[in-house]
């Protein structure tokens, strides 16, 4: 129920960014909006990166994590559920 959760979450952030673009005000006129973007546009990306290099390194099955990983924001799931618990399964 917690990963349906975060997913949810994920997409609506990742709605609201796409929603913040086709708003109309210019980026580069508020330093506050590009912050925002860069927020919601940069930290993904590399949090999927590092989830797809976690869960290639540690998991027994790897492929559904990285699958999951394609999902926007899934990896502060991965980091709170699997890493910080210490469950990962070691090979």
């Amino acid at each position: 129920m917690k990963l349906l959760l975060y997913v949810i979450v994920g997409f609506l952030v990742f709605i609201a960014a796409v929603f913040l673009i086709n708003g109309g005000q210019a980026i580069d006129r508020s330093p506050t909006i590009l912050f925002v973007f860069l927020i919601l546009f940069g930290i993904p990306p590399i949090g999927a990166f590092w989830m797809m290099y976690m869960s290639i390194r540690h998991e027994k099955n790897p492929l559904p994590m990285v699958f999951l990983s394609f999902i926007p924001f899934t990896f502060v799931w991965y980091y709170f559920e699997r890493v910080r618990r210490g469950t990962l399964n070691r090979r």
